[in-house]
């Protein structure tokens, strides 16, 4: 034992010192691997509990000005590194409000390395203000995103619960509440579904409220039975989609004196509908547009546009697909009484005097129209009896032109108008390609002369 305490007490003070000197390039090397730093986070939300404690039924403490807070933290940085906002819980605890109304903010950390000393934030307390609490019924609005399969599109979004929503909460608040949203997803859909979906609400400026702000709110269906989480059940039902379905339009109204409707003509001439199999049943074959289009008083062909939405209001479960436009436009062809209308393909107009170096656009580019009178014929005129020819020799220099067709019919019948076509010439590539390299070289001979 004399031994044991003899080398235990040897030498004490260079044993002391060694120990120090240890203890210090700890420290340093600790410092230098593992250093304390700072470290901010913003926008930490503030919780309010113990609500009942303010008083009367029918009242709600609601914050003023920013329901977040700025925290600065003190810490090691293998510490720091770990933490980010959700590891921070804020708290207002109404229990505690003084005179001034403010109440004190307390912070906690998960990490139980971060002690509550090496929390610095900012404000430190939480103004707020005793208001009414008021109940508002919006109605929900069932969005859906992505794409459902092939021939298939979203036919009727239903929330089960009601399309209503009774929502509670602060009047100031509730009062900027605009739009209440139930997003779901399709993407890949092919049959009815039933899906849910978590409500996002909007204030009136398309600003979506932030989760401390719907955290102020109480979400009920229109019985009264709280929305936990604030998921609503809804149904989707997927309607078959059909394409090139023609279109009848009929006329009304009488034409000018000496003028008949010729003919009327669609674009597009066709549409693509979503509706149920006993919708399409219903509609047949062809779609008959509601609205006619109007020729009272015409003496020359006019275009007008027509709404489809009318039309498919007559039918229950069809739709138009989400990305086409319900307008189209309507081409009411006007002849003189005793005249008819032909489409002449331009394949069949005789070109003379084509120059080979342009590159020439024509419009319009697959038929023009002309008006013929019969005379003295009961023969009918048709395309394979017209002869037609056009001379290009204009277009060799490149420009806009107007070209007359010359048009020769067969014995008893006689044109109405002249025929006209818009020719655009321009230089071919070629062209353009040459002229550029000529100029490329008569400017690098420029440059060697200069």
């Amino acid at each position: 034992m004399n031994k044991i305490i003899k080398a235990l007490t040897g030498n004490l003070a260079l044993k002391i010192i060694s120990l120090v000197f240890a203890f210090v390039i700890w420290v340093l090397v600790t410092n230098n691997n593992n250093p304390i730093r700072s470290m901010t986070i913003s926008n930490v939300p503030i919780t309010i509990v113990n609500e009942d404690s303010i008083g009367d039924i029918g009242k709600v403490a609601e914050p003023e000005g920013s329901d977040t807070v700025t925290l600065k933290l003190t810490e090691r940085r293998s510490v720091l590194n770990k933490l980010n906002r959700n590891n921070f819980y804020v708290e207002a605890d109404l229990e505690t409000m003084n005179e001034m109304d403010t109440v004190p903010l307390t912070v906690v950390c998960d990490n139980a390395a971060v002690t509550w000393d090496e929390i610095a934030i900012s404000p430190s307390s939480l103004k707020v203000k005793v208001e009414d609490k008021v109940e508002q019924t919006f109605p929900i609005s069932v969005i859906t995103t992505g794409e459902v399969a092939d021939g298939y599109a979203v036919g009727k979004t239903e929330v089960e619960d009601g399309k209503n929503i009774l929502i509670a909460g602060p009047e100031s608040l509730v009062n900027i509440i605009g739009q209440v949203n139930a997003p779901v997803s399709v993407s890949g859909m092919s049959e009815d579904s039933d899906v849910t979906a978590t409500l996002r609400v909007y204030d009136k400026n398309g600003a979506e409220l932030t989760e401390t702000q719907l955290g102020r709110l109480e979400f009920k269906t229109v019985s009264g039975d709280v929305i936990p989480d604030r998921a609503v059940p809804v149904s989707l039902s997927l309607w078959e989609v059909r394409t090139d379905i023609p279109l009848k339009i009929e006329a009304v109204g009488v034409p000018a004196c000496g003028y008949r409707v010729g003919s009327i003509t669609a674009v597009p001439a066709t549409v693509t509908l979503a509706g149920t199999k006993e919708a399409f049943e219903k509609i047949g074959s062809i779609l008959t547009v509601a609205d006619p289009v109007v020729v009272d008083g015409l003496s020359e062909s006019a275009d007008q546009e027509l709404s489809l939405e009318s039309t498919l209001e007559a039918y229950e479960d069809v739709k138009l697909p989400p990305d086409m436009d319900p307008v189209i436009s309507v081409r009411v062809g006007i002849e003189k009484t005793g005249y008819s209308t032909l489409d002449l393909p331009l394949s069949s107009i005789v070109l003379l005097n084509k120059p080979e170096d342009r590159k020439l656009v024509f419009t319009p580019a697959d038929k023009v129209t002309i008006s013929v009178k019969a005379e003295d014929t009961n023969k009918a005129l048709t395309v394979d009896m017209i002869e037609a020819t056009m001379d290009l020799e204009p277009c060799e220099v490149p420009g806009n032109y107007d070209i007359p067709v010359e048009v020769v019919l067969p014995e008893g019948y006689s044109l109405s108008d002249e025929v006209i076509i818009k020719v655009s010439s321009s230089d071919t590539e070629e062209d353009e390609l040459a002229g550029f390299q000529i100029r490329s070289a008569t400017g690098a001979e420029e440059a060697q002369t200069g």
